[in-house]
């Protein structure tokens, strides 16, 4: 049932992106008009009642895209699309659907969040020591060589590897750097470092 939920959340959320991409905030509001007048010729008091209740289903729907951890989300998503009644500020049913879509477009990427961390262990765990960084480097750019060399014979050895391995081992030396910056890794010797001097 969750995965079925996640696709259909996935097909919304990127009809409307298309939608709001390709004719704007008038598409989206037509489009949802559309579809009330395509259910009954005649729009009835249900059909505009559901209307406004579908803020509220796909608030529901997005905290049950984010999962069990977040169910707190639920309660605060609601209350951000009841607005301040306290003091007069009602949100309108077409800002309600637009922040419902938010919630479901922040619910999925919370999810994909949540499949996508146990793919970086294995990155940080090769970013954490400098000495592993290097030796993929080092194996990398060393494969590079043996290919160009392999193509090219001996000859290519001097003159043609320097440049293109030189320009990889950079990139990848500056992709790892990045990569320790996004992640919050500091590396190990440079924490012993520290500790010492203090």
């Amino acid at each position: 049932m969750p995965l079925v939920a996640l696709v259909a959340a996935a097909l919304v959320v990127g009809f409307e992106q298309l939608l709001d991409w390709k004719f704007g905030p008038a598409g989206v509001i037509g489009f949802l008009m559309l579809m009330i007048g395509l259910k009954s010729k005649n729009v009835t008091v249900d059909d505009a009642l559901s209307f406004v209740r579908a803020p509220r289903r796909a608030t529901g729907l997005a905290a049950c895209i984010a999962g069990r951890r977040r169910s707190h989300l639920r309660e605060e998503w609601t209350a951000i699309l009841a607005g301040d009644p306290e003091n007069g500020r009602e949100l309108s049913v077409v800002v309600q659907l637009r922040m419902a879509l938010g919630f479901l477009l922040a619910a999925l990427r919370m999810r994909v969040h949540d499949l996508a961390s146990p793919l970086w262990v294995p990155v940080d765990w090769l970013l954490s020591v400098e000495s592993r960084s290097n030796t993929v480097i080092a194996l990398l750019v060393g494969g590079q060589a043996v290919y160009i060399a392999g193509d090219g014979g001996l000859g290519a050895l001097f003159s043609e590897i320097w440049e293109p391995c030189a320009i990889f081992g950079g990139a990848l030396y500056v992709l790892f750097r990045w990569l320790r910056k996004v992640r919050g890794i500091e590396l190990a010797a440079a924490r012993s470092e520290d500790s010492a001097s203090e």
